[in-house]
């Protein structure tokens, strides 16, 4: 068996309570890395704690609103504590609450899911740079969507897609900007992910209408979206930035 792809690397994970970032912290911790979990929800990591724990890794879990600024370079540091380093940072905090056309949707709600799916991968990629750029070693991998693709993906609102569509591009000059420093910006952009919530949103009807507009004839698990995730955190990587990377059964090219 060969040596672990993510031996001795420090990861921090946004995000942690969903169903994506979840499988990611176990293949992370699967791979040899130390890990820092964060959700503004910290009681529902605790399951997902013992899971990685029981890997032989380091694992702490810290609860943070990644719309904050303070919230955010706070947990940085303290990550930067506890695991000696930070090479990796995986962004999966995001999300919406309910479908709306765009002149349904209220200005509040449009700031809320903008600062959510955009400001607060802005604010993390921002807070770990200097980590990465005092080590010369860096991995950002940011989760975008499919709904920031293209506007015939389905039924996400207009917000998030616009933010996800504004990950790629923030992604793309991260890259631009760091590369020189060995760090490495990249996007993950997943179709319909079958996770927990997910399930629990998709009515029979879309489930088969989803399915049916994959080449592959099924939808994602999680585990089809960590594996990339887990690659790009790699140095099998390495001479790949400024890319987005869709994991959507091939859905996109037929929109």
């Amino acid at each position: 068996m060969g040596e672990k792809r993510l031996k001795d690397r420090c990861a921090v994970l946004t995000g942690a309570a969903g169903g994506i970032a979840q499988v990611t912290a176990l293949s992370f911790a699967s791979e040899g890395a130390n890990l820092v979990l964060t959700d503004i929800n910290g009681a529902g990591m605790e399951e997902i704690l013992g899971r990685v724990s029981s890997k032989g890794v380091k694992v702490k879990a810290l609860a943070a609103d990644v719309t904050r600024r303070r919230d955010v370079e706070k947990l940085f540091a303290d990550a930067n504590d506890f695991l000696g380093k930070i090479d990796i940072l995986v962004t999966c905090a995001g999300g919406y609450h309910a479908y709306a056309k765009f002149e349904e949707i209220t200005e509040e709600e449009w700031d809320r899911v903008i600062e959510v799916n955009l400001k607060g991968v802005y604010l993390c990629c921002k807070a770990v740079i200097p980590y990465m750029k005092s080590r010369g070693w860096g991995r950002i991998i940011n989760l975008g969507s499919l709904a920031g693709r293209t506007t015939s993906a389905g039924t996400s609102p207009a917000h998030y897609a616009s933010a996800k569509a504004a990950v790629s591009m923030l992604t793309q000059y991260i890259a631009k900007d760091l590369g020189p420093s060995g760090i490495t910006a990249n996007t993950v952009a997943p179709g319909t992910t079958l996770t927990e919530r997910v399930k629990k949103l998709l009515t029979p009807e879309k489930k088969e209408l989803f399915t049916k507009a994959s080449p592959l004839g099924y939808l994602a698990e999680p585990e089809d979206i960590a594996g990339i995730i887990t690659f790009l955190a790699s140095e099998e990587s390495r001479y790949m930035t400024g890319t987005t990377i869709d994991v959507n059964g091939g859905r996109v090219m037929l929109l």
